[in-house]
């Protein structure tokens, strides 16, 4: 595995302790059952952690993020037509927010699993999947947020869009342990098909072990709205000008989070050529 943190070759696990606001990691050349570990350090502030994944095959990575810590990482999936599978751990100590954003949408099966440990107070985690699949292939989602501390909360959105003959399955699970009271979990799963060729199959699961405690979950799994895509021509857009808008509205949060432009341009490009005409 080849890893460069910001151009520089790291080792398979390293600290970030510079509070620098944005920092970039290229994950490569990866060989099968490789490990990964990030430990990010106390009292950093803001960090966004920009990283993109060229992934062969089986890749486990493990980020832990320390007390009183505030960060940004943003995942993207570049390599395309080969069978990726990543472990993704995210272990989140006391008064610290992570906000994780995922960008899934290269021409690739894709099976993920994604573990949060709220393991101390306050420990905060805030997830947006944008997945896209085509041609096709198969993205496979298995979210599973466990709190195992008073106080935690829990974000989940996920949005993903099945499109010429692909599948999309996401699986959330929200696990509240007993005594972990003033806690919450809330899952948001959106999943889009735009065509009889595409399949998408959701399975939101809250386990509550707790009654001093909010949850809740959302679930909506349908084919591409034809009065939108109306509404849309009806002011001037094209039938395939009014799909990529939509698209678009379904992963703006994720490309929003990207904070570099020319990066962003790119990815939206992308999106454009994926979606086709």
């Amino acid at each position: 595995m080849s890893v460069l943190l910001n151009n520089t070759v790291v080792n398979n696990q390293f600290n970030i302790i510079d509070n620098s606001q944005h920092q970039t990691v290229k994950i490569e050349n990866t060989k099968d059952g490789e490990n990964f570990e990030f430990n990010i350090t106390d009292n950093i502030k803001n960090l966004t952690l920009l990283v993109f994944l060229h992934l062969n095959n089986t890749v486990n990575l493990k980020f832990n993020i320390a007390n009183n810590t505030n960060v940004n990482i943003v995942n993207i999936y570049k390599n395309k037509d080969n069978h990726q599978n990543i472990n993704l751990e995210y272990n989140v100590l006391a008064n610290s927010t992570l906000n994780l954003y995922h960008l899934n949408i290269v021409d690739s099966n894709i099976n993920e699993n994604v573990t949060f440990n709220l393991l101390e107070k306050r420990s905060k985690v805030i997830y947006y999947l944008a997945s896209l699949s085509t041609s096709d292939k198969q993205k496979n989602e298995i979210i599973y947020a466990h709190h195992q501390a008073p106080q935690t909360f829990s974000e989940i959105k996920t949005y993903s869009i099945a499109k010429d003959a692909s599948l999309q399955t996401v699986k959330c699970t929200s696990h509240i342990e007993k005594t972990m009271v003033k806690s919450e979990a809330h899952q948001e799963l959106r999943l889009l098909v735009f065509d009889k060729t595409s399949r998408a199959i959701s399975d939101p699961i809250l386990l509550i072990d707790e009654n001093d405690i909010k949850a809740s979950h959302a679930n909506a799994l349908g084919m591409l709205d034809p009065e939108q895509v109306f509404y849309l021509q009806a002011r001037g857009l094209t039938v395939n000008q009014a799909r990529k808008l939509i698209c678009m509205g379904y992963f703006k949060h994720v490309v929003e989070a990207i904070d570099d432009e020319k990066i962003q341009t790119e990815i939206i490009n992308e999106i454009d050529r994926e979606i086709g005409e």
